[in-house]
């Protein structure tokens, strides 16, 4: 049931006593009241069976690429560990990874049977050990969550990481069961944002650890419209050698993050991801400093958790030798028959090296035998400088578009048209649309002139793109430019004037909802005479 409209009252009286008058996202604090987890649209009913009205601990089934992130980085290197194994020239599984991940994520332990033919798009195409309505408590406990927002919009809690590597895979269209973890749909804008928070369902910090509102939070899943977080990449390949990802902390894995950032002699910074040894070296660095703390040690200072807290072992690699345990299986190369996350990263980090063009056609590649850095035999005349090159790398070569030769237009010297129509205010509903761009294409939509992510797209096969998107309410007034960007180049711009609606960096408040003005005065009346001093939430900084 609904929460009691009292309840959102209090809420109401809270925001109020923080802000006088401007309802902000205040952090959360350990003191916070008892988490409100059920609070639904006055429209839903005991028979409601819409996603809207979702009672907690409904398996929904969504579309992943209508789900909202709550995070505004991933580490992208988990995901390619991830893709590495979804693919099908680099995988080594009997059964490929992904639908492993998917029945897993579907509450359905992992998958049975596939064929060459299955896809994550038609789950008819292969089956799950445990049949839909066989779920156990211990099949669903590892099924990604969803809460219900206003409007019915659907955020995610925990998944980012999987539901990007089914989007990478297979596209936005792939669906799966989402476990409800609260419904908000009663609340306003403002309330939603301040329970999400006091929830600790949300993750309001960039990849330098600076406070965002959450406005700049990506509007979907996929790599395009997330920060990358190379110390949330790395945490990851320390699972259950210095800490144990239980669950416990919401975004544990960002708050070791956040501790990694504050000990640069761990070395972070000079991490070659394209080194297996060398991320293998890094890996045991760091887990071998998180058993090395104690219990009460305080990792993250903004949230206070402590080791325990963020769940650390109390041995490295739990006590296991290092030819046992989850160290054993992350040092196993890419050379053995099942090998670790982090060679399945590595080599498929390979492959994205190698898409601009194929070994052996950059000068600076040293797999390429006519490298102009080596010295050439004027005798052998495949190196003769005077010798004709082959036909395939001769620059006034005709291309022939019927042998398939040519690779595709790059993207990022195609440039397109963008408009914008709606609510031109901050905080207000606006659509892109952008043409003329190159075909199937992934981009980000930003408006700058300090960039905010508006979303990230891809472009249809002639190149078009719509995107309903919401103007930062951070955004101060004035002229702005939306922009597309594709691999970091600006290939589409357009100029608008956003007018104020509210002040800079908090979100606007929108009123009191069921609260008569009486009931407002009388309140603010009483903070007055009491001569209660609230101080205004420190504005969030800019990325």
């Amino acid at each position: 049931m609904p929460a009691p409209r009292t309840m959102r009252i209090l809420a109401l009286t809270a925001a109020l006593a923080a802000g006088l008058g401007a309802a902000v996202v205040a952090p959360a604090t350990a003191s916070a009241a008892a988490p409100i987890t059920d609070d639904r649209d006055p429209s839903c009913t005991t028979t409601s069976t819409t996603a809207l009205c979702a009672a907690p601990d409904t398996l929904l089934d969504v579309r992943i690429g209508d789900v909202h992130p709550t995070q505004p980085s991933l580490g992208y290197d988990e995901v390619y560990y991830k893709l590495g194994r979804y693919s099908t020239a680099l995988s080594k599984d009997a059964v490929n990874k992904k639908f492993d991940d998917w029945c897993e994520a579907n509450g359905q332990e992992e998958a049975a049977t596939t064929t060459a033919a299955s896809t994550l798009t038609d789950p008819s195409t292969f089956t799950c050990a445990v049949p839909v309505g066989s779920e156990t408590p211990d099949t669903i406990a590892p099924m990604k969550t969803v809460v219900i927002g206003p409007g019915g919009t659907l955020y995610l809690t925990d998944g980012h990481h999987t539901l990007t590597s089914f989007d990478e895979d297979s596209g936005p269209d792939v669906h799966v069961r989402l476990r409800v973890l609260g419904n908000l749909s009663g609340l306003g804008t403002t309330e939603f944002w301040q329970t999400m928070q006091d929830n600790r369902w949300v993750w309001l910090r960039d990849t330098a650890g600076r406070s965002i509102t959450p406005a700049r939070l990506p509007q979907n899943v996929g790599l395009a419209a997330f920060q990358d977080d190379s110390a949330r990449s790395i945490m990851y390949f320390g699972r259950d050698i210095g800490y144990t990802a239980d669950g416990a902390v919401p975004f544990q894995e960002f708050y070791w993050g956040s501790w990694l950032r504050a000990h640069p002699e761990l070395g972070l910074a000079s991490w070659d991801q394209d080194d297996f040894a060398a991320s293998l070296s890094l890996v045991e660095r760091i887990t071998r400093a998180q058993v090395a703390l104690a219990p009460n040690d305080v990792v993250d200072a903004e949230s206070g958790y402590t080791a325990a807290d963020l769940s650390t072992l109390s041995a490295w690699n739990d006590g296991k030798a290092v030819t046992k345990g989850e160290w054993a299986k992350l040092s196993a190369p890419y050379s053995s028959d099942k090998p670790g996350k982090l060679a399945y990263m590595t080599e498929y980090r390979r492959t994205l090296a190698a898409e601009p063009g194929e070994p052996g056609t950059d000068p600076s590649d040293p797999s390429d035998p006519t490298d102009p850095t080596e010295p050439t035999d004027p005798a052998d005349p495949g190196t003769t400088p005077t010798e004709p090159a082959e036909p395939s790398t001769t620059p006034s070569a005709p291309s022939d578009p019927s042998t398939g030769d040519d690779g595709p237009t790059d993207p990022t010297t195609v440039r397109g048209t963008v408009t914008v129509e709606g609510d031109l205010v901050a905080g207000g509903s606006v659509t892109v649309h952008g043409t003329g761009f190159a075909a199937d294409t992934a981009a980000r939509v930003e408006i700058h002139s300090d960039p905010v992510l508006l979303g990230a797209v891809r472009t249809d096969d002639t190149g078009a793109f719509t995107l309903a998107a919401t103007v930062p309410t951070s955004l101060p007034a004035g002229t702005h430019t939306v922009v597309v960007v594709v691999d970091g180049v600006t290939v589409g711009s357009t100029t608008v004037t956003v007018a104020a609606a509210g002040p800079d960096g908090e979100l606007a408040f929108t009123g009191a909802e069921g609260l008569v003005p009486a009931a407002v005065t009388a309140l603010l009346a009483v903070l007055v005479g009491t001569g209660i001093v609230v101080a205004r939430r420190r504005r969030a900084r800019r990325a």
